[in-house]
């Protein structure tokens, strides 16, 4: 029993397979708009410049304010990335807002931390905003920009 349109050998199944393959149908070859490899390249370099500046056990906590001077150069950036699908602009809108509102959460830490002198209310502080970064990484891996999921010293 065949149904109607359905390859009825071998040949013709590999026939259709060949010709899905070349269409492109069902494969993992998503390519990204314009707008999303610049994203990618604005993250890399941003994700670059914070690993340059140090870990703060490493460099000492003067490095928090560099790396949150360049987490929001990052955050208007992307803000301002132009083009895309409106779909792709509605995720960079909330992808700019929590990456924003992260490098913010860094910079009460900083404060906190220059006025008590506390470790621990500074790490307190500056968990508070890692909720703004999870979101980030959970936007970015939407967009198809996994670079922008990727924590600086990941490696």
């Amino acid at each position: 029993m065949t149904l109607a349109g359905c390859p009825t050998s071998v040949g013709h199944l590999l026939l259709l397979v060949a010709l899905l393959a070349a269409a492109g149908c069902g494969g993992d070859d998503q390519s990204r708009s314009q707008t999303v490899e610049r994203l990618a390249t604005l993250c890399t370099q941003a994700r670059h410049d914070i690993e340059e500046l140090g870990l703060p056990g490493e460099q000492g906590i003067v490095v928090v304010r560099p790396w949150a001077n360049r987490g929001t150069r990052l955050a208007e950036a992307v803000g301002g990335l132009e083009g895309g699908t409106s779909n792709e602009q509605r995720l960079l809108g909330r992808l700019a807002t929590a990456l924003e509102e992260y490098y913010a959460g860094l910079r009460v830490g900083l404060l906190v931390y220059e006025q008590t002198k506390s470790s621990e209310a500074y790490a307190a502080a500056v968990e508070r905003s890692s909720a703004f970064l999870e979101e980030s990484e959970e936007v970015a891996r939407q967009l198809g920009a996994p670079e922008c999921a990727t924590r600086p010293f990941a490696d």
